[in-house]
């Protein structure tokens, strides 16, 4: 029981310093120092690296050795497109099921994270920008989009972080969007829903290629 506690908190702490950047792309995975750091041994480290391979947030080079998986405009394409039409699927469900107070939460969400934006609060946007999705993703009750969905979150909310620290001006417009998402949804426009949202991902995908080519600069550059 201890073991399987010091690897559950070990995949977790592991996985949030990927997402967050703390740990960089093609950075080394060094046990001793990641063991060192968490206070656990290393035999409970390598079942949380295991399953942060099985994810593909880690990766394992020709001589065996791990480090943290690359970023690139490949995946992030196929990331954001498989994304974009689960999405248009859950918005559209989402708002033949929405009711009145459904509208209403959504569209505080919506103003919750224009004013992040505004502030350029990065923790805030990043947040309330999760929950206005995952109401979405509810409010379908489409249990398959849903299961799918989560699978794509952590390498989403991996590319999430770059775009706002690269490419902020962009992401003022997104607070726009949201809310045209929820009109949309509250005039029972379930195409025009879709619609919305399906240019919301496509943008927030160019946001995050753009991310990656500064990303990928300034790495050259500090070489």
């Amino acid at each position: 029981m201890v073991r399987s506690t010091a690897a559950e908190y070990a995949y977790h702490e592991i996985k949030k310093r990927i997402i967050e950047g703390t740990l960089e792309p093609l950075q080394p995975v060094v046990e001793e120092e990641i063991s060192a750091r968490l206070e656990i041994s290393r035999t409970p480290l390598r079942a949380a690296l295991q399953r942060l391979e099985l994810e593909k947030l880690v990766e394992r080079q020709g001589n065996g050795r791990l480090r943290i998986s690359n970023i690139s405009v490949k995946e992030v394409k196929e990331i954001f497109n498989v994304r974009s039409k689960l999405e248009e699927i859950a918005v559209y469900e989402a708002t033949e099921n929405a009711t009145e107070q459904d509208l209403a939460e959504l569209a505080k969400l919506a103003e919750m994270i224009h004013e992040a934006l505004q502030s350029k609060d990065l923790d805030e946007i990043l947040k309330y920008g999760s929950m206005f999705h995952t109401y979405i993703y509810q409010l379908s009750g489409n249990q398959t989009v849903n299961n799918f969905i989560t699978q794509l979150n952590d390498h989403i909310h991996r590319y999430r972080r770059l775009v706002p620290n690269q490419k902020l001006e962009r992401t003022i417009e997104e607070g726009k969007e949201h809310h045209q998402i929820v009109r949309c949804m509250a005039n029972r426009d379930a195409e025009g829903a879709g619609l919305a949202m399906k240019q919301h991902i496509e943008n927030s995908l160019q946001s995050a290629i753009d991310a990656i080519k500064i990303y990928e600069s300034r790495k050259q550059e500090a070489w």
